[in-house]
C-alpha cells in the first residue's frame, strides 16, 4: 500500500520550473510579435493565459523577465550555431552555414527579440548593461569562428578579428531591424547570397596570390 503524506519537495520544484517556463514563453512570444513597448505584464499574462501578477512572484520586474527570455533564445540559437559552424573550413562553407541558421534565428523570432531589447536599452543602463551580458557570447564565438576560418584562408592579419566580429553581429542586428521597417525579409537572403559569391571569389585566390 502507497504511503500517504505530504509530497515531495521534487514535484513542487518541477511545478515551480514549468511555470517559470512558461511565463518566459509568453514573455518572448509577447516581445517577438508585440515588441518591447507593448510588452507589459498585462500583455504578457494575457498571452499565456494567467494572472499577470504571478511574474512578480517569480521575477522583480517585467524587464528581468523580458531579459531572461533573451537569455534562453540566445543560449539555444549559440549552441545551434555552433554544431553548426564547428566543421566549417573555408569562407563559401561558413556563409553558406551561416545563412541556414540566420533563416532559422529570424524563423523563432531570436533576431527580432534580441533586436527590440537592444533598441530599447538605449536609454536604460541596468537594462542595457543585462542585454549586453547576452551579446557578448556570440561576439566572443563570432570572432573564434572567423578567426580560424580566415587562418585556413591564409588571409589572417589583413583586419583584426575582434573588429570583424563586432561588424558581423552588428551588420545581422542592423539587417534585422530596416528589413523589418521595409517588411523585405528577402533583403536579408539577397545579401548572404551577394556575400556567397564573394567568399567563393576570395576562396578561390590562392593564399599570397
Amino acid at each position: 500500500m502507497a504511503k500517504s503524506g505530504r509530497p515531495s519537495s521534487g514535484g513542487a520544484e518541477r511545478r515551480s520550473s514549468a511555470t517559470r517556463e512558461r511565463l518566459i514563453d509568453a514573455a518572448f512570444e509577447t516581445l517577438r510579435d508585440e515588441g518591447f513597448a507593448r510588452a507589459s505584464a498585462r500583455a504578457i499574462g494575457s498571452s499565456g493565459s494567467f494572472n499577470p501578477a504571478l511574474i512578480f512572484y517569480y521575477f522583480d520586474s517585467v524587464n528581468d523577465l523580458l531579459v531572461e527570455a533573451l537569455a534562453r533564445s540566445s543560449r539555444v540559437q549559440l549552441e545551434k550555431y555552433e554544431r553548426a559552424l564547428d566543421g566549417v573550413g573555408t569562407l563559401t562553407d561558413l556563409v553558406g552555414a551561416v545563412q541556414d541558421r540566420l533563416r532559422d534565428d529570424v524563423a523563432s523570432g531570436h533576431v527580432k527579440v534580441l533586436a527590440e531589447l537592444v533598441g530599447s536599452s538605449a536609454t536604460d543602463a541596468e537594462l542595457r548593461a543585462a542585454v549586453l551580458n547576452h551579446v557578448r557570447p556570440w561576439l566572443a564565438f563570432t570572432q573564434r569562428t572567423l578567426d580560424r576560418v580566415v587562418a585556413a584562408s591564409g588571409l589572417a592579419g589583413l583586419v583584426p578579428g575582434e573588429h570583424v566580429a563586432f561588424a558581423v553581429v552588428s551588420l545581422f542586428l542592423g539587417m534585422e531591424l530596416v528589413s523589418g521597417l521595409l517588411d523585405d525579409r528577402h533583403r536579408i537572403d539577397e545579401l548572404l547570397d551577394s556575400a556567397a559569391e564573394i567568399a567563393a571569389v576570395v576562396g578561390s585566390v590562392p593564399p599570397g596570390g
